[in-house]
């Protein structure tokens, strides 16, 4: 795990313990508005229900005890409600005319006023199911009420809340603030608490790479013990067919700790002092044209269309690595006959863009989004030839440290492996 990888990986813990913080106090935000607004629904509720049931006004403290016996209806009031509410009532007639009028409860409408939102009240009672059903609606900062009485009256209640939403506005904006102090005060927490917590992967990730590059010199001595054994039986009894088996083992087990050790290389933080502006053009063409005699020799054809004078911060030995990789892997799974194309363009915001194309007619069988993983092997082929894994995986690296990405796909018969690089 290099540098990059490392913060990377910080980077992804710190997101996503401020999106779990930050959904947390979205939640508990959201609840706390939708409670408060619920209460002052509630509350409306129960003293439009008292002043319609009172004819249009609320009982008199003294007479509090004669209603109470409803509790259902004036839980959370008290006689003290009569004092602080604020509240109008219109009554019209059987033939639609204002009955009466009482404005005497708050100082901000008119009677003239209080009979405009009473009509308009009783025209949306009238025609809307909704209010008609719930008997209560909402006009500016006043919840209303209507109902129509024994005698053929309709009066309508209206309770002013204009105080209460405000400070619910007040509270809400409180809440923001706190959210985002605490947002801010968790981030500056988790920011010292992310190294500590990402401290076990690293270490064990040392610990891997150090076994891997232990593993991997322990295993050469005992590998050029058995090869030179098996090439001296050869020299005293010529070759057979268990001297051969056992040297194409031999050289099986030595590319695997070569790609071991590759691996490990590619994970390692690059040495700084190797990059360079390179012109990657020119990289590129070098490292294609030692290919054109194997393709040849399997009678495939390589093409390479590169654009002139690509240029980026880089170090040219893993431009290099990463070209040849691409190609060996193309020409390995080129179809018999086929066709391998390298493109090498830069068309916008300084990125540079490889594409490694290669003819693979079974290639709507495959699966692409695992031929970037370790010792990934194809089950159908069942041969040396029939996996993707290590040197697609030290490619994928190799991207990866020059913030770039790689992906495969499959299109009109091709297997293609497009690569997006940018200067380090």
């Amino acid at each position: 795990m290099n540098s990059l990888a490392i913060k990377q990986l910080r980077r992804k813990f710190i997101l996503i313990a401020m999106l779990s913080f930050f959904v947390v106090i979205l939640f508990t935000g959201g609840m706390t508005a939708l409670s408060n607004q619920t209460s002052l629904r509630t509350q409306a509720g129960h003293v439009l229900e008292l002043i319609v049931k009172n004819n249009g006004h609320l009982p008199e403290p003294e007479n509090y005890s004669n209603h109470v016996h409803a509790t259902d209806l004036f839980e959370g009031l008290s006689p003290e409600s009569n004092y602080s509410a604020r509240y109008f009532s219109v009554i019209f007639n059987q033939a639609g005319g204002v009955e009466n009028v009482d404005v005497s409860h708050v100082a901000s409408v008119t009677e003239k006023e209080a009979i405009d939102y009473a009509r308009g009240a009783c025209e949306s009672y009238d025609k809307s199911l909704t209010v008609s059903l719930l008997n209560m609606g909402m006009i500016d900062t006043f919840y209303y009420r209507v109902a129509k009485q024994d005698n053929g009256r309709k009066i309508a209640a209206f309770f002013d809340c204009s105080f209460q939403m405000q400070v619910n506005r007040e509270v809400g904006w409180n809440t923001i603030i706190i959210c985002v102090l605490g947002l801010l005060g968790s981030f500056l927490l988790v920011l010292p608490l992310s190294k500590r917590a990402i401290r076990p992967e690293i270490e064990n990730t040392r610990k891997q790479k150090q076994f891997i590059t232990n593993a991997s010199h322990e295993l050469k001595t005992p590998l050029a013990v058995i090869r030179a054994n098996t090439e001296v039986i050869e020299m005293l009894q010529g070759e057979s067919e268990w001297t051969q088996s056992t040297m194409s083992q031999v050289d099986r087990m030595d590319g695997l700790v070569q790609n071991l050790v590759m691996i490990t290389r590619a994970e390692e933080q690059e040495d700084r002092t190797s990059m360079g502006e390179i012109d990657v053009s020119q990289t590129v063409i070098d490292s294609t044209d030692p290919f054109r005699a194997l393709a040849q020799q399997e009678k495939k054809e390589l093409v390479c269309n590169v654009a002139e004078n690509v240029r980026m911060v880089a170090d040219a030995s893993a431009i290099q690595q990463l070209c040849t990789l691409l190609v060996d892997n193309a020409i390995k799974y080129c179809d018999e006959g086929g066709c391998v194309t390298v493109e090498l363009t830069q068309p916008k915001w300084g990125r540079v863009t490889l594409e490694v194309r290669n003819t693979f007619a079974d290639g709507k069988r495959a699966q692409f989004n695992r031929f970037f993983e370790r010792f990934y092997r194809d089950d159908e082929a069942h041969s040396d030839e029939g996996g993707y894994g290590i040197g697609l995986s030290v490619a994928e690296s190799i991207c990866k440290r020059y913030g770039g990405t790689i992906r495969a796909s499959w299109k009109s018969g091709e297997a293609v492996f497009t690569c997006q690089l940018r200067s380090a």
